[in-house]
């Protein structure tokens, strides 16, 4: 037990690794690169993830799934014969569609670097899966030190790159690096050498499984990376680089937060009926913790990252807090996007999920047309987020009607956050030159307000907040922080 947490802790760690090193990146090249030439690297690693997420074929998965009875080594064989196939289909196509990526993001002269990525795709293929088919016996350590020599190569060889030659290529270099730090990594701590081989009913068996992967992976695909594409084709590489910037930075964690969330709140609704008393109570729950963490995340964003960015970033990535107000408001509605996730998922109503992702889509749709009407980025994030704010009361509609989902409380968790974020879209537009500690002196103020407000909420929808409970629990914390001031001492 001891050796299986102290395996899943490495995996934690290369799940961060994953998050940190590409922000380290894109801080680095931001400084290092011009606009244009870090807007065309951005595009290289969008077409890399591009291709890796919409063709995903689930082959690492079904590299855990296998039964105990086969032979690993026969399995194996006949996976790594798979995804080098899959590897080769798809690296010949980014090859064959260079020209085509070059000319929607604006850079002929980049052509050979989207080759590159291509190559880069078929490359992957002669990766190892026995990191992966480890953690099936529960050794994560495999796959995550891997992980993190992938992430450590690429960051290693794109600063390098970028010293030597500061242009759009250090990604390509960079993406060249970690695809053989990848390879090199999973051959040395795989438990079976790679090979192939062909076992017809394994090959079968994991074709069927991945083959409903590939259509859902090209939507998530879209979901995730399709607005970039749209802003590095409609507005250009530098456009592009600044909304990487931004939206990359906003969104890095939400994702982390929402799937530790999720996963938190599922095991509450699995087993229970629909009509079982808990799941109404863990609904209010879920509903008043989604909805703060949600709200304090964007206010965050708003208020503490219209100074820290351009410090991070370099001036040429500075935003208006117009913009950083909007990109706030949409950060906060797509939390609120996952309001039927855990009970729709412990209940099996996949319908509800997809629900949500045709809403999504048609949100990007509208903020795409509305931008192709008036390019500009404000425009894009307007509109997009006009049309998700309209799609998530409509979730939340659906579920106080099917999931039992208390209507006063969704309205109260979805609408008061909103009109406090909406307060500083207003000011942000009254006041565009609203010196900084203003800025974050209305921060503050909004802040403490929704900590009131949310505290509101638990009270009436939660638990009555007695004065007596209240009393005890300001009194075990200056206990615990009197304590704590004894023993430093």
């Amino acid at each position: 037990m001891k050796r299986s947490l102290k395996s899943g802790s490495v995996l934690a760690i290369a799940n961060l690794a994953e998050m940190a090193f590409p922000f380290i990146r894109n801080i680095l090249l931001a400084r290092l690169l011009s606009p244009h030439d870090f807007g065309v690297a951005i595009s290289l690693a969008m077409i890399s993830a591009l291709v890796e997420i919409g063709f995903d074929f689930g082959v690492p998965v079904s590299a855990v799934r296998y039964t105990a009875t086969d032979d690993p080594r026969r399995a194996l064989a006949t996976l790594h014969t798979l995804q080098l196939s899959r590897a080769a289909l798809v690296g010949v196509l980014v090859m064959v569609m260079a020209p085509l990526l070059a000319t929607i993001f604006s850079s002929p002269e980049a052509t050979y670097a989207y080759v590159a990525v291509g190559a880069c795709a078929i490359l992957r293929g002669f990766g190892n899966l026995g990191v992966k088919q480890a953690m099936r016996d529960y050794q994560y350590w495999r796959n995550a030190v891997t992980i993190i020599m992938t992430q450590l190569a690429w960051t290693v060889a794109v600063i390098i790159a970028a010293l030597v030659s500061p242009d759009y290529t250090v990604m390509a270099w960079g993406l060249a690096a970690s695809v053989m730090a990848s390879g090199v990594t999973s051959h040395l701590l795989s438990r079976f050498p790679w090979r192939l081989g062909w076992d017809k009913a394994i090959a079968d068996e994991a074709t069927a499984f991945g083959k409903p992967l590939v259509p859902t992976g090209i939507v998530n695909a879209g979901l995730s990376l399709g607005d970039r594409v749209f802003i590095g084709w409609a507005l250009g590489t530098q456009a592009l680089a600044f909304y990487s910037v931004i939206f990359g930075t906003a969104t890095l964690p939400r994702g982390a937060i929402l799937r530790f969330l999720t996963n938190l709140f599922v095991s509450a609704f699995v087993n229970r009926p629909p009509d079982h008393p808990s799941v109404r109570k863990n609904c209010a729950r879920w509903t008043l913790v989604l909805s703060c963490v949600a709200f304090l995340y964007a206010m965050g964003f708003i208020f503490a990252g219209t100074p820290l960015l351009p410090l991070l970033f370099g001036k040429a990535y500075a935003a208006s807090s117009y913009l950083m107000s909007l990109i706030g408001l949409n950060l906060f509605v797509k939390f609120l996007y996952q309001l039927p996730s855990p009970v729709a998922l412990a209940q099996g109503r996949s319908k509800l999920m997809l629900t949500c992702t045709v809403f999504s889509i048609l949100a990007l749709g509208v903020g795409a047309a509305a931008a192709l009407i008036e390019p500009s980025i404000e425009v894009f994030v307007l509109a997009l987020t006009m049309a998700e704010v309209l799609a998530v009361l409509r979730i939340a509609m659906i579920s106080v009607r099917t999931l039992g989902y208390s209507a006063g409380q969704v309205t109260m968790a979805l609408l008061g956050p909103m009109a406090a974020i909406c307060v500083a879209i207003a000011v942000s537009l009254a006041f565009p030159a609203l010196p900084l500690i203003d800025w974050l002196l209305l921060g503050g103020a909004l802040a403490a307000a929704g900590l009131i407000f949310y505290a509101l909420m638990a009270h009436v929808f939660i638990e009555p907040l007695k004065p007596a409970l209240v009393k005890q629990t300001l009194s075990g914390f200056l206990n615990r922080r009197a304590v704590a001031a004894s023993e430093e001492q």
